[in-house]
């Protein structure tokens, strides 16, 4: 029964220097590996052509819209006095 009293002891010993060293290994892939949790699929690449919203476009738009309500006010307002 001593026996089989340190035979457990050492086995479950060994069970947990295992479960250390895995641990262990896990920690230095993580910090040798700068992607260790994932993994890149596709990389990013740079777009052929430039795309942006054409401010210039929106700008004017919005002038001519503002023009546009701002006559139609001034157009109100004095056929309204009147």
């Amino acid at each position: 029964q001593e026996q089989l009293g340190e035979d457990q002891t050492h086995s479950m010993e060994s069970a947990f220097y295992q479960l250390i060293e895995q641990q262990t290994q896990t920690i230095m892939l993580a910090k040798v590996r700068k992607e260790y949790a994932f993994s890149v699929i596709d990389p990013a690449i740079s777009p052929e052509k430039k795309v942006k919203p054409r401010r210039v476009f929106i700008v004017l738009l919005f002038i001519l819209i503002g023009g546009f309500f701002s006559v139609i006010y001034v157009l109100t307002k004095f056929f309204v006095k009147k």
